[in-house]
């Protein structure tokens, strides 16, 4: 018996099904999973002006002033340093004495 062959149709329906099911699962996916985008206000987003504003320079060094006492010339950091170990002090010991050494005599008892 002959084998039916399935209609491109219907095998191309089932292949875009399969895709769409996928490509809203994705997308579901990537809402839960995406984290939000933060709102920046507009006046942050404006572009910054080339020129150099030398008066507002001025107006800025002018009201920074340091006395001779403020101004700090040499900044010292402290390391730390390691305390030194107790040493052992040395206490008198006795000094060894000879003492007499057990020597062999000629006689010996029997025992019986």
């Amino acid at each position: 018996m002959k084998k039916r062959k399935t209609p491109n149709l219907v095998t191309i329906a089932i292949l875009t099904t399969i895709t769409v099911v996928f490509w809203v699962f994705f997308s579901v996916y990537r809402v839960f999973t995406d984290e939000p985008s933060f709102n920046v206000p507009a006046e942050i987003l404006e572009p910054v002006s080339p020129t150099l504003d030398t008066s507002l320079i001025d107006k800025i060094e002018s009201r920074i002033f340091f006395s001779e006492g403020e101004v700090v010339t040499q900044i010292q950091i402290s390391s730390p340093t390691a305390t030194p170990a107790e040493t052992p002090t040395a206490s008198p010991t006795a000094t060894p004495t000879s003492s007499p050494t057990p020597t062999a005599t000629a006689t010996a008892s029997p025992s019986p």
